[in-house]
């Protein structure tokens, strides 16, 4: 499914002497020069938890390009970046905002997702093949942080003189983690410290904006997006062992009944709550309990890890509230069920007014570039947006195309490929996004 923006008809031309300045910023968008910002932080490995050598990298080019620029220490190895660029004149605060931690990043956990595949895009060795770069985070989420960096130099090589500001906040702990205690080991520190840490830990120290562009792929205009809840689902029993199978309650027998149930209703909860821009799917994304090593005993306990996505018209109570009651049914339906549930993650779906001026002027951007009606297809995809809009900044959306490996045994991890020629689109995008708001 794909809409047009519903808004009243709009000019593309900026003012002529903003025209100026935009045909001079244009001219200096470099598919080299943004090959060369993508593959130094691709080639630092950024790990959740370790974001601080890439965002030190990160603030030493901003200073380069005449940027103010800070490293904003959370801990010893972790921190964020900032540059700004101040205006002559008083007018918008714009921010660029994108982070440098990627989901598969070389750690010992990353064979529990990916198994025994190996591939270029899973490792911190940005690699070049034509205008394609592929190496860990190369597509999402480095591309975006090298954007927003080589749009903001452009700005300022260019002398353009701003009224306002324009920021970029590059932030660690962008990846959706959390901590949490589960059935045979804990996932505690730094590593699993996601969810928007280093965004939450900008914000608490005095970064503000009156408007803002997430950097995260995606070559559309999004203004609405999903939360999520993250659920833990526990079906208990007792230790089971080989020898005495059929005599004791094991949970893992009872674990098909349930998926099954709850892949009915996730069905069902997706169909009645997407809208919009916004999709809501959900799934079971972790399954755990017993020891691998020595399966001639069963598991007292398993536990089923659930993502719920939520449209930003839901409040997060009431989807527990319907996941509740499709509880009471399951156990009604199966009443030797021994189940217990509880929420571990929880953030709520944002939107931004679609008349905001952003949004208004990433939408001309886009389609002054493509000489084409903007058109989107709804995503279910979460980023900081939530947190940022939760502070009151406007937030839209706009990032580059990631492309397909063309290898179908990767699944979702196929796009992990970073096309530089639309890269310097998305760029001209944000160039003008900032001459449109802050000139």
């Amino acid at each position: 499914m794909s809409e047009h923006l519903n808004i009243k008809p709009y000019s593309h031309s900026l003012q002529p002497k903003k025209e100026a300045w935009l045909k001079e910023a244009w001219s200096k968008v470099n598919v080299e020069r943004l090959s060369e910002l993508l593959t130094g932080l691709v080639d630092i490995p950024s790990p959740t938890g370790q974001e601080g050598a890439v965002a030190k990298m990160a603030v030493g080019a901003m200073r380069e390009a005449g940027l103010i620029a800070q490293y904003e220490e959370i801990t010893p190895n972790r921190g964020n970046a900032i540059g700004r660029l101040n205006g002559i004149t008083e007018g918008p605060h714009l921010l660029f905002y994108g982070h440098f931690d990627n989901y598969i990043s070389g750690s010992s956990d990353d064979p529990l997702v990916v198994g025994a595949m190996d591939h270029p895009s899973f490792h911190p060795n940005a690699i070049r093949e034509q205008q394609k770069i592929f190496g860990a985070g190369a597509s999402n989420p480095k591309a975006g942080c090298a954007m927003a960096m080589h749009a903001l130099e452009i700005i300022s090589s260019s002398k353009i003189p701003l009224a306002g500001k324009v920021t970029i906040a590059l932030a660690s702990g962008g990846i959706h983690k959390v901590e949490l205690l589960g059935a045979g080991r804990p996932y505690l520190g730094a590593s699993f410290e996601g969810m928007g840490a280093g965004c939450e830990h900008m914000l608490h120290n005095g970064l503000t904006a009156d408007y803002c562009i997430i950097t995260k792929p995606g070559y559309q205009v999004l203004w609405e997006e999903p939360g999520i809840l993250w659920i833990k689902l526990s079906l208990r029993g007792v230790v089971g062992y080989v020898a005495t199978k059929g005599k004791y309650k094991r949970p893992i027998d009872e674990i098909p009944v349930v998926i099954e149930e709850l892949n009915q209703w996730f069905e069902a909860y997706e169909e009645s709550h997407s809208n919009g821009q916004v999709l809501t799917p959900a799934h079971i994304g972790a399954i755990e309990g017993g020891w691998p090593y020595k399966p001639d005993f069963s598991p007292s306990v398993c536990n089923l890890y659930i993502d719920i996505r939520v449209h930003p018209d839901s409040s997060n109570e009431s989807i527990l509230r319907e996941f509740e009651g499709f509880i009471e049914n399951l156990k009604s339906k199966n009443p030797s069920l021994d189940l217990t549930w509880e929420p571990y993650a929880s953030i709520p779906g944002t939107k931004t007014n679609p008349e905001s001026a952003i949004v208004n002027s990433l939408v001309r951007a886009w389609e002054r570039i493509e000489q084409s009606p903007h058109g989107w297809s709804p995503a279910a995809g979460m980023t900081d947006a939530a947190i940022l809009r939760s502070w009151g900044i406007p937030t839209a959306r706009l990032g580059t195309q990631s492309l397909d490996t063309g290898d179908p045994s990767l699944g979702f991890l196929s796009g992990e490929t970073a096309d530089l020629e639309n890269m310097a689109q998305v760029v001209k995008a944000y160039i003008y996004a900032i001459i449109d708001t802050c000139t």
